[in-house]
């Protein structure tokens, strides 16, 4: 077995090549590996998750009732306070609180791209204390969440089995237009996809950081975050197909997609940067 080490640039890349491949397929020369195939698997991972992301937020506001505007309180909401442990609507109908771990357990969900969904919600006052409903008095929320289920992409499709554990600030009050998510994920992916320059398939894990990503109320109106990035460190392995050649590739990539209140965002892997456009998952390299 042969292998080599290739590093490129800033926030370089490891890429281990193996010469141990498949024996009905011939290797893809070495020098026709580089950085930037690699870059397309670990971007097409965290594009996929990004999408996912944005839907889960989306679904949590539907959940809430934030996608409808009140134009007395300047507020997507419509709620009345309540001692219950009740919070609008859908929440009433397909979540249940359950007073031994002060959340609230919801019925599985399918988002805009094919994943279930199974969150947990958890609300607490200004002092940090655990409430057992949603009011004015309300200063933040905690969703925990599963994902799994097999997104088809534009150029592929996409198994998934993830988690997220995130909180939302500035609920406190009844004038707040944005909320503002904190929090982490990970995950593993199960991937193909194919372009003109090539076909990858890959199993890669991942964990995520969601800092300060903000959305603007009502979500209806403001589906995309306005600021904000999530960060990814993407690991594992893929194939890259060229010319019916192939070559294994292992990959270590640190990923940032940076909202900007469009479906067009910012995603740099390593020192390659992209445009995603989150309505769909595809990435274009710039």
């Amino acid at each position: 077995m042969n292998r080599f080490l290739l590093s490129v640039g800033t926030g370089a890349l490891a890429i281990t090549i193996a010469a141990c491949g498949d024996t009905t397929s011939p290797l893809l020369p070495s020098q026709d590996v580089t950085a930037s195939d690699s870059s397309a698997i670990a971007a097409q991972t965290a594009a996929n998750e990004a999408v996912s992301d944005v839907n889960m937020m989306n679904g949590v506001s539907t959940t809430m009732g934030w996608s409808l505007a009140n134009s007395n309180s300047g507020v997507s909401m419509s709620l009345v306070p309540s001692q219950e442990a009740s919070i609008s609507a859908d929440l009433k109908s397909d979540c249940t609180y359950n007073s031994v771990d002060g959340r609230f357990h919801c019925l599985a969900k399918v988002n805009g791209n094919g994943i279930t969904v199974i969150r947990t919600f958890a609300f607490f006052d200004t002092t940090g204390a655990v409430m057992n409903h949603f009011d004015s008095t309300t200063a933040s929320m905690n969703v925990q969440a599963t994902l799994s289920g097999i997104d088809t992409t534009a150029n592929g499709a996409d198994t998934v089995n993830a988690t997220r554990n995130l909180t939302a600030t500035g609920l406190f009050g009844a004038h707040n237009t944005t909320r503002i998510w904190n929090g982490t994920g990970d995950g593993t992916h199960g991937a193909y996809s194919s372009d003109s320059a090539a076909k990858r398939t890959s199993d890669v894990t991942f964990a995520s950081t969601f800092t300060n990503v903000v959305v603007a109320l009502p979500r209806s109106s403001n589906p995309y975050p306005i600021s904000g990035t999530i960060t990814r460190q993407v690991t594992g392995t893929g194939v890259i197909i060229k010319n019916g050649k192939k070559r294994t590739v292992t990959i270590t990539r640190t990923v940032t997609v940076t909202f900007n209140g469009t479906s067009k965002v910012v995603m740099v892997v390593g020192s390659d940067t992209y445009t995603v456009d989150l309505s769909t998952g595809a990435t274009t390299h710039n």
